[in-house]
C-alpha cells in the first residue's frame, strides 16, 4: 500500500452503452442495484480509499491522487455534467482532469479514398482513432511530464466498466514495483476463442529482437498455427488457454513513460481493420479507420525495457460489462463468459462472497437463474464500499470473530463507511449500513427481515429504465427493516 500513495489514475471512458442497450455514457451505469452506485463513482471511492492510506503511510495530510478521463466527443459533455451533478463523487474538482479523444477521417476502400457522410456530401466522415489516443493525449496535456515532475511514480490504466479492477490495484502496483517493470499488465485465464487479447513473448526468427505485448484474440489464432501451435489456441489440462487474458489494465513506471511521450510523441502503431463485401477483399462493407490500442506501447520501448504482467484470478478482478443480452448468450454459451451487465453485478457479488469465506464466514453458495436468456449466478448478495474495506487485509480487521458470522442464500449486506466493525452477525434478510467517518458501528446479533430480491423485467418494456431492462431483473427493496444511516459521529450498536 506504500506505493500506492505514489499512484495516479487514468480511466479510459469514450464510449457509451449503446451496444449494451444503454444510451447513457457507460460510465454512468449502475456497478450493481444494491448500491446503486454508477461505475465513475466507484472509482472515485476506492481512488479516495487508496488515497487515504497513502496520506497515513506518506504523512501527507493534504496528498491527492489525480485522475484522467479520456473522453470522446459522445461522452466529454456528459461526464462532465455526471461529475458534477455528483460533487465529483468526493474528489476534489482539481485532482479531475478530462482529456478529448477527437476522431479521424473514415477510408471507403483499399486505395485510402476519404470517405463522406452519407447524410452531407460536403462533410468528411469520421470515426474513433481507438483508445491508443490515451498516449498522445498525456503528452498533449503536460500530464505525464507533470506527473513525473511531481515524483509520481506509477500510472495505473483502466477501462470504464470492470467494477473488480480495484482490488487488483495494489497488487499491481506492488508487484511492479518489486520486479522494476516499466509496464505490467493485468491478466486473468482465458478460454480459446474468447473475444480477448492475450500477453505474448515474441522473438524475431531473423533478428532475434523480443518483445513482451498483447496479441489481439483475432490474431492469435493465425500467429500461433504458424510458429509454436499448429493446432492453434488450445486449452491446456486447466480448461484455460496456456496464453493469459489481457485485461487492459495496466500500470506504467511514470519517469521512463514521459521520457518515451517526450521522444516520440506517444504516437502509437496504426493499423486497419475492416470488413470486405467477397473473397476478392477490393470493397469494404463500410467505411473503416486507422486506429491505435493503448496496449501496443511497448513498440515504442528499447530492448532494455522490462515489461511483465501479474495474473490473477479472474473472479477476484475482471468482470466487465461488454455484451447486450444477445450476444451475452452467445458468448456465454461459447467461452462461459457472458459479460453482460446481469453477469458483471453478479461477479461483485461473488467476489465479496469468496474473500468473506476466505476469512472463515459462512456465506450460503448461490443458484443459477436465467435473466434475458443469460445464465447469472445469484446468491447473498454482498457490497462492501472502499471507505469499508479496500483490501482483503482491511476487510479481515473489521470482521472481528468471522466464525461468529453466517449469511443466508437470499440475504443482501450492504457496508457504506471506515468505522463499521462486524463482532457477529446471523442474517438472514437484508442490513444495509451507511456511517459517516466518525460514527463507530458495531454489529452484533441477529438480523431477520424480508430480503431484498431480484424481481424479472419485461426486457421490452420502454417505460422500464434502460439499467433494469439490459439486466433482466429489478431489486425489490421494499422492505426497510433494518436499513441504518447514521449522518452524526457517535458510537452505536446493531440490531
Amino acid at each position: 500500500m506504500t506505493e500506492a500513495a505514489h499512484a495516479v489514475f487514468v480511466l479510459v471512458a469514450g464510449g457509451l452503452g449503446e451496444r449494451l442497450g444503454f444510451e447513457g455514457i457507460k460510465v454512468s451505469l449502475p456497478s450493481d442495484l444494491l448500491s446503486g452506485k454508477p461505475f465513475l463513482q466507484l472509482y472515485a471511492e476506492n481512488i479516495l480509499s487508496l488515497q487515504a492510506k497513502g496520506r497515513e503511510a506518506s504523512n501527507n495530510p493534504d496528498l491527492k491522487l489525480p485522475l484522467a478521463i479520456m473522453t470522446s466527443g459522445d461522452t466529454h459533455e456528459r461526464t462532465i455534467k455526471l461529475l458534477e451533478e455528483n460533487n465529483y463523487f468526493g474528489l476534489d474538482a482539481d485532482q479531475v482532469t478530462l482529456i478529448q479523444q477527437e476522431k479521424v477521417p473514415a477510408i471507403m476502400d483499399r486505395t485510402g479514398s476519404i470517405a463522406v457522410d452519407p447524410e452531407d456530401p460536403y462533410t468528411v466522415l469520421t470515426k474513433p482513432h481507438g483508445h491508443g489516443d490515451v498516449h498522445t493525449l498525456l503528452h498533449q496535456s503536460g500530464l505525464a511530464s507533470k506527473w513525473a515532475s511531481e515524483g509520481r511514480r506509477w500510472i495505473m490504466f483502466f477501462q470504464d466498466t470492470n467494477g473488480l479492477i480495484f482490488q487488483a490495484a495494489p497488487a499491481l502496483i506492488g508487484v511492479s514495483e518489486s520486479l522494476g517493470l516499466q509496464i505490467n499488465t493485468l491478466t486473468v485465464p482465458r478460454r480459446p476463442g474468447e473475444a480477448v487479447g492475450s500477453i505474448c513473448h515474441l522473438k524475431h526468427q531473423e533478428t532475434g529482437q523480443e518483445l513482451t505485448i498483447n496479441v489481439e484474440y483475432n490474431q492469435l489464432e493465425p500467429l500461433l498455427k504458424s510458429t509454436v501451435s499448429p493446432e492453434g489456441d488450445v486449452p491446456d489440462k486447466s480448461g484455460f488457454s496456456p496464453y493469459p487474458g489481457n485485461t487492459n489494465a495496466l500500470v506504467f513506471r511514470v519517469e521512463p513513460y514521459a521520457k518515451v511521450l517526450k521522444e516520440t510523441g506517444g504516437k502509437m502503431p496504426e493499423f486497419v481493420n475492416p470488413k470486405f463485401k467477397d473473397e476478392s477483399k477490393t470493397a469494404f462493407k463500410k467505411p473503416t479507420r486507422l486506429e491505435c490500442m493503448m496496449q501496443d506501447y511497448p513498440r515504442l520501448l528499447g530492448r532494455d525495457a522490462k515489461v511483465g504482467f501479474t495474473q490473477l484470478e479472474r473472479w477476484s478482478c475482471f468482470a466487465a460489462v461488454k455484451n447486450n443480452a444477445v450476444d451475452a448468450a452467445a458468448q456465454h454459451k461459447k467461452t462461459g463468459f457472458a459479460e453482460s451487465a446481469s453477469t458483471a453485478e453478479s461477479a461483485i457479488y461473488r467476489m465479496f462472497r469468496q474473500k468473506l469465506q476466505l476469512l472463515g464466514v459462512h456465506v450460503a453458495e448461490p443458484t443459477q437463474e436465467v435473466f434475458n436468456g443469460v445464465p447469472t449466478w445469484v446468491g447473498p448478495k454482498v457490497i462492501l464500499s472502499p471507505s469499508f474495506a479496500s483490501t482483503f487485509e482491511e476487510m479481515g480487521r473489521k470482521f472481528l470473530a468471522p466464525e461468529s458470522v453466517q449469511i443466508s442464500k437470499d440475504s443482501t449486506l450492504h457496508l457504506d463507511g471506515r468505522d463499521i466493525e462486524i463482532k457477529s452477525l446471523d442474517l438472514d434478510g437484508s442490513l444495509s449500513v451507511t456511517a459517516v467517518p466518525g460514527a463507530r458501528v458495531v454489529i452484533d446479533g441477529k438480523v431477520k427481515n424480508t430480503p431484498w430480491q431480484f424481481t424479472p423485467v419485461d426486457a421490452d418494456d420502454k417505460t422500464i429504465p434502460e439499467p433494469l431492462r439490459i439486466r433482466g431483473y429489478d431489486m425489490d427493496k421494499s422492505s426497510k427493516d433494518h436499513v441504518y444511516v447514521f449522518d452524526k459521529p457517535g458510537t452505536y450498536t446493531i440490531p
